[in-house]
């Protein structure tokens, strides 16, 4: 069994996987509870340990103590120039953070095409992939991407910048219409779908680059904790333009990070 953990920057979450790259166990806690977290029951019976943190060095310590128990070994994730048939030209390639880094590598696992990787946690990261053909393999090939606050954090900006603003809680933004998305009319709404088309919008432009330079538009992969809000609006307003189809995958760092850990 592999045990692969991902440390978010508000979360950590964790998975076992059999060889046949089943997940047979998950669980996620907030980064405050890792303190009082248990592994001893997915340490018990792992071979290897495989680990991105994207939450510092404090988190990074804690969990190396709280898995002192296990004799598997430990391997923490650095970016690299090459890796999981991915070629990344982040400058510096390791400069890159290991959580992109996984979700990039289980993305183009699914579709060995070009596809735009949304994560949409604390912040999102926007990443582009290209197909990169050699003589004898076909690869990914990492062009770069960008990074805006998350849905969450934005709003929360907000409140702590300004001192009348109220604390949002929408109202469903299902089957909205753009006019209705961009012309609300109260304040928590106003934040809240100001976020979200600022993120869409986002999505929708880095797709139509990704599509003129590839000549065909690319799959967009989404993860994270509001990967269904974004990806429900995405599809909605932007994605019959931009898309070739629009797919949520859950803990695609996880699985990332479980292809890292196989043989070459």
């Amino acid at each position: 069994m592999l045990l692969t953990i991902d440390a978010g920057n508000t979360r950590t979450k964790w998975a076992l996987f059999n060889a046949e790259g089943e997940m047979t166990q998950q669980h996620a806690f907030l980064n405050k509870a890792l303190d009082a977290a248990d592994f001893s029951g997915p340490l018990a019976n792992c071979r290897q340990v495989i680990i991105s943190n994207v939450a510092g060095e404090v988190h990074a310590k804690l969990l190396k103590k709280k898995l002192s128990a296990s004799q598997a070994p430990l391997h923490w994730l650095k970016s690299s120039q090459q890796a999981g048939q991915v070629l990344n030209d982040y400058l510096p390639p390791e400069s890159l953070g290991s959580d992109r880094w996984a979700a990039l590598i289980a993305s183009w696992h699914l579709h060995y095409a070009p596809c735009l990787v949304v994560n949409a946690g604390t912040a999102v990261t926007i990443d582009a992939l290209i197909q990169h053909n050699t003589t004898d393999n076909n690869y990914g090939r990492f062009i770069g991407g960008m990074i805006l606050p998350g849905l969450d954090l934005m709003q929360k900006s907000l409140g702590l910048a300004t001192a009348q603003l109220p604390k949002t809680s929408p109202t469903s933004i299902t089957n909205l219409s753009d006019t209705e998305m961009s012309f609300n009319k109260s304040t928590a709404n106003a934040i809240y779908n100001g976020a979200l088309i600022a993120i869409v919008s986002s999505i929708e432009k880095s797709a139509q680059a990704l599509a003129n330079q590839c000549g065909h538009p690319p799959s967009i992969v989404i993860s994270g904790g509001n990967a269904a809000r974004i990806a429900e609006s995405f599809s909605l307003h932007a994605a019959n333009r931009v898309a070739k189809q629009t797919v949520i995958v859950d803990n695609l760092v996880l699985q990332g990070l479980f292809l890292l850990a196989q043989p070459s």
